[in-house]
């Protein structure tokens, strides 16, 4: 009996020893790797720190000491957060001239999000002169080498506006903003939407609204809804059929994914102008899709939102 209870106290020690060693904070094994010269891991127990996750409390001078190591071992991910930490001013003090040089060594390194910062700045003119060329190039590479749409939506953009000595060019703007739809940006598809309807495509210019609220892109469902309602800059072309049910079912699933006056004015306007029995059909419609698109916590920021929208922003 004595050693059945001493064999059944070993396993209860076996099992809370392992359960302490799970229960340690993961930035710690981080941090016990980057003192043994992982370069990853220094990066890393940075951004926990800089962060304040897996674990760790924000502490803006140990990030930065860990950055710094990881950037000297050529990590390009840690030179980018350096760069941010002197944009921002994070434990250092803010230095738009050492944030453009670290983004610079990021970029080097094969950084898309160095690429990126690096264009920002080209584009925004705050160091240097506004350089949409140097701007475009940077954009380009960012978006070529990496996995987000942001670079591809910037570059696009620029495409589509033009600037001091950049000339328009739709025909590039239209594929990256593809790129930047593709990549998951959805809002991209009302842009889409714009440069089909410039050049007189309707019938494109009213599919992208489609595809882009099928996706969930708030935008594309604003302007859909306003194109089947035949409202605003709609009034006077139809790039949809004509369909007040279809405008407030997608009004009635946009208002429950993202607060905005104008989404709501545009409901209520729409609201005033059809029966019940097709508001009824336009609920059951939207049912779907609501669960499809609208994730519980954003139609719980929306109804905060719309009660305080102030204190939201």
């Amino acid at each position: 009996m004595k050693t059945k209870n001493i064999c059944f106290l070993n396993i209860i020690l076996l099992f809370c020893c392992i359960g302490s060693a799970q229960a340690k904070p993961e930035y710690v094994q981080w941090i016990k790797q980057a003192k043994d010269g992982d370069i990853e891991k220094q990066y890393l127990s940075g951004f926990a720190f800089y962060h304040g996750i897996s674990g760790a409390k924000r502490d803006y001078k140990k990030a930065f000491e860990w950055f710094k190591l990881a950037a000297k071992g050529g990590n390009s991910s840690a030179s980018a957060n350096l760069g941010d930490m002197y944009s921002f001013g994070h434990f250092v003090s803010k230095d738009e001239q050492k944030a453009f040089q670290w983004y610079l060594q990021a970029a080097k390194l094969g950084s898309s999000e160095g690429m990126e910062k690096l264009a920002d700045i080209y584009a925004g003119g705050k160091i240097f002169e506004k350089n949409y060329f140097e701007a475009a190039r940077w954009y380009q590479k960012a978006a070529e080498n990496g996995y987000v749409p942001g670079p591809s939506l910037k570059l696009a953009r620029l495409y589509y506006l033009g600037g001091e000595h950049f000339e328009k060019d739709e025909k590039k703007a239209l594929k990256w903003f593809i790129n930047a739809f593709e990549m998951g940006d959805t809002d991209a598809a009302h842009y889409i939407s714009g440069i089909y309807e410039d050049s007189g495509d309707y019938r494109q210019a009213g599919q992208w609204l489609v595809k882009g609220a099928h996706k969930g892109g708030p935008l594309a469902m604003f302007y859909l809804a306003k194109a089947y309602a035949g409202v605003g800059e709609y009034s006077n072309k139809s790039i949809v059929v004509f369909n007040m049910t279809q405008a407030y079912k997608w009004l009635s699933i946009l208002t429950k994914k993202e607060y905005q006056p104008r989404f709501d004015k545009l409901f209520k306007e729409v609201a005033s102008k059809i029966s019940e029995s097709e508001k009824e059909e336009a609920i059951k419609l939207a049912a779907p899709l609501i669960a499809e698109l609208i994730s519980e916590e954003e139609i719980n920021w929306t109804k905060k939102a719309r009660v305080k929208p102030l204190e939201m922003k």
